[in-house]
Parts: C-alpha cells; sequence; structure tokens
C-alpha cells in the first residue's frame, strides 16, 4: 500500500499580495505537493456567480487558483439570458483548479447549490456532487457550501482522467477549512435540513472509470452535518484495484446519520488508507462505520483491506435519534453507537454474492470512544442480517486486527469473530492492547 508524502519544498512565483497571502495559508497548512504545482498557475478573482462560472467552466483556465470576494454565490441552472450552463449549473473544476475564500473566514464565501434542480443531479452511476473534482490536483478551502438535497454530497471526485491506454490517471484533492450542511440562513450560517448527503464524498466508481484509480486526499479543519454520511470514502460498484490513501486533520462530523463510512463496496482487490489526527465524530446516530468488504445489494467485495489509524480523535456522545431533519436519500442505517467495524458484511440472500478475504487493521492512540447509544466499539470478522449455511463458502477470511495503544487501550470492544454460522473459524477480531 503506498502513501503519497504530505511534505515536500513548496516555491511560489510571484503575485499580487493578497493571492500570496491566500496560498500561503494553504500551503502552510500542509498540503500536498501537485498542489503547490498547481498553485503557481494564474490567478483568477471573481466576485460574482457569473464570474464564477466563466472561470470555473473554460479548459484555458487548468491550473488556475480562483479566489472568490466575500458574497453568496448562488448557483442555477441557467444564466441570466436564460442559457443553460454547463454541467448542470455544477461546479466541475478544471485540472489542477483550486476555488480559495478568504483565510480565515469560512463563513466569508458561500456557495449555494440549494436552488439547483433535483434532477441535475442524476448521471448516468447514479447521483453526484455540487463542486466536482479529481481531475490532476484540485483544492478547496475556506469556503461554505450549502447543501442540496438530491446531491450525493457538497464535493464530490467524480471527475476521472485517463491516459492513452485508458488508465484512470491519479488524482490529489485538499479540502480545507470548509464547512458543508444545509440551508443557507441569514448572516452566512447553515441549518442541518437541506444538507446533501454527504458533506464529502471521496470515492472511485467502477461504471464511471474509476477502476484502478487511486486517489490521495488530505481533509483539514473541515465541519459536515446535516447528511446521511458526514464524510465518505469508499471503492464503489467494481472499482476494482482502486487506492484511496487520506490523511484527516482537526476535523469535526456531527449531527448526521452516520459521521463516516470508509468501505470498499461491491469491489475487489481495492485499499483505502485513513490517518486522523485529532477528528471529532460526535453527535451522529453511528460515530463511524469502517469495513473492508460490503455487499449490501447483489454483488462480491472480496480481497479488500482498509487501514485506520487514529491519533488523539474522538467517538464520542453520539447519542442522535431524530433524523427527521436529516437528509434522507442514501442508505438508511440502523447501527447506533460511536465506532463500529466489520471485516465482511454480506446484506443480500443469494447463491452469488460473497464478502471473503478482506482485512481490516485499526490502530487507536489517545484516542477516545465513550458516550454513545447502544455500544461504544463494537467490530465483526463477518456479519450478515441473513441466515446462511454454516459452510457458506460466499463469506471465509474476513479478518479484523485493533491495536490499542497508550491510554486507548483501555478502551473496551465488543468483539465477535463472526455473526452467522462459521464452522470454518477463518473470520476472526483480534485486539491487542499495548502501553
Amino acid at each position: 500500500m503506498r502513501w503519497k508524502s504530505f511534505e515536500g519544498d513548496y516555491r511560489m512565483r510571484g503575485q499580487h499580495l493578497v493571492t500570496m497571502a491566500i496560498l500561503t495559508a494553504a500551503l502552510a497548512s500542509g498540503a500536498l505537493v501537485r498542489i503547490a504545482s498547481a498553485a503557481e498557475g494564474p490567478t483568477i478573482f471573481v466576485s460574482n456567480v457569473d464570474d464564477l462560472y466563466a472561470a470555473v467552466n473554460d479548459a484555458a483556465n487548468a491550473g488556475a487558483a480562483v479566489v472568490l470576494t466575500p458574497g453568496v454565490y448562488t448557483l442555477s441552472a441557467t444564466d441570466s439570458h436564460d442559457v443553460a450552463r454547463p454541467n448542470g449549473g455544477r461546479l466541475h473544476l478544471q485540472t489542477d483548479m483550486s476555488l480559495f475564500g478568504v483565510v480565515g473566514e469560512r463563513s466569508a464565501v458561500v456557495i449555494d447549490g440549494s436552488l439547483l434542480p433535483g434532477s441535475l443531479f442524476t448521471v448516468p452511476w447514479g447521483r453526484t456532487g455540487i463542486i466536482n473534482v479529481g481531475l490532476g490536483s484540485n483544492a478547496i478551502e475556506w469556503l461554505t457550501i450549502a447543501g442540496n438535497p438530491a446531491a450525493a454530497a457538497a464535493i464530490e471526485t467524480d471527475l476521472v482522467a485517463t491516459d492513452e491506454d485508458g488508465t484512470p490517471i491519479p488524482t490529489t484533492i485538499r479540502i480545507a477549512h470548509v464547512v458543508a450542511g444545509g440551508r443557507l440562513m441569514a448572516g452566512g450560517t447553515l441549518d442541518i435540513e437541506k444538507a446533501s448527503a454527504r458533506g464529502v464524498d471521496i470515492r472511485n466508481i467502477g461504471t464511471a472509470g474509476g477502476a484502478g484509480r487511486r486517489i490521495d486526499a488530505e481533509i483539514v479543519d473541515s465541519e459536515v452535518f446535516g447528511g446521511v454520511e458526514g464524510i465518505r470514502f469508499v471503492n464503489l460498484n467494481a472499482a476494482h484495484y482502486s487506492e484511496i490513501n487520506v490523511a484527516m486533520r482537526g476535523n469535526r462530523s456531527h449531527t448526521n446519520r452516520l459521521g463516516c463510512i470508509f468501505e470498499n463496496n461491491r469491489s475487489n482487490h481495492a485499499s483505502i488508507s485513513v490517518r486522523s489526527n485529532g477528528d471529532r465524530f460526535e453527535d451522529n446516530g453511528l460515530g463511524c462505520q469502517i469495513g473492508g468488504g460490503l455487499a449490501v445489494t447483489p454483488g462480491q467485495a472480496n480481497f479488500n483491506n482498509v487501514t485506520f489509524d487514529a491519533r488523539g480523535s474522538a467517538f464520542v456522545d453520539n447519542t442522535l435519534t431524530d433524523f427527521s431533519k436529516l437528509n434522507a436519500t442514501g442508505p438508511l442505517f440502523t447501527d447506533l453507537g460511536g465506532l463500529l467495524v466489520v471485516g465482511g458484511d454480506l446484506v443480500p440472500i443469494d447463491t452469488t454474492s460473497a464478502v471473503s478475504g478482506n482485512t481490516v487493521v485499526i490502530r487507536l492512540w489517545g484516542s477516545k470512544i465513550a458516550g454513545n447509544q447502544v455500544f461504544d466499539f463494537e467490530a465483526f470478522g463477518a456479519r450478515s442480517p441473513t441466515s446462511l449455511n454454516a459452510t457458506d463458502t460466499h463469506v471465509l477470511n474476513n479478518q479484523v486486527l485493533i491495536e490499542l495503544h497508550g491510554v486507548s487501550r483501555f478502551v473496551e470492544v465488543s468483539a465477535f469473530d463472526s455473526k452467522l454460522p462459521d464452522l470454518t473459524g477463518t473470520n476472526t477480531v483480534t485486539v491487542v492492547r499495548t502501553p
């Protein structure tokens, strides 16, 4: 499993002093090397929504840093002359393009996607997001995104570039100092109602050309709420051999049905690696779900691996039970608690579906899991809500390893090798506590 370096020597060309302040702040916070390269492109200042669309939709602006002056940018399907905007009015960033608001004031710039018609989020592979990234190196920093209930996410990674032989090109994404939630209120704040299904969705979708793509992402000091899933990292729907690597720091996901979810859903030989430092998942129905292989509809999720390392992060006070004001357009999870880990999760009843050979490794240092409803920390090697045959060969060799270091070694774990008959004994949970 490869990790892209998040350190490097950053060199910036002489630009306008305001731009220098914005980009310097972004890079000083640990941005990726390739984002530094993107920041050396042209700088475009915009002050209204028409200028924003003109900047983002112009292919000649690849590599540009688009800097938004304070204000509300209300997205629309058509312009003032009733001419349809490209991409249904969604924002699709060009290759190596970045969006910057006002440093130090996340609410000064608001991108409001609430008025876009819901039908414009429908794409061949399902639904997509308000802001789409995935070409080269993209950054979105220091702004607020008002959601749309029909959107799959406020920020989505559905743009895929391929080389000459059709192989997906890796992409690097930085999301920092962003607020993503519901409808826009007076003063630029967001309510929990009318949020997108997710705040941040880092995903590879096989049917959308994402199979085999690597995504390197960084999410810093951001807040997401009001969704079905606050933050999601997923290799989805035959995204075989795909790879997602994420570094998270100082984020807060709250008032969602599920604070975060990391899964390989109906994909094989895929991987997800997440490093969390000082992130908080609180006041959700379930703080976080981490799974190796998941089949929620007929399909297979085999030979995947997920690694989650957390230092000083918290899964606390996830006691939310009233979801009536939250987005209801995604999965309606029934698990309630703090942290749920599953090696292989099989839902459908059919003879073709399988979850086998999946591995999940959880390592916690100085992290807190407490005050949650139903359970604090629950782990399964394999599980299914159906009654499978005890010798079923579709659910084998799913393994979870949990390492609890330092003060985290006192965290109680309810561990179950298998939630279904398992005569082979190959589905396991191992908990290791280290001073």
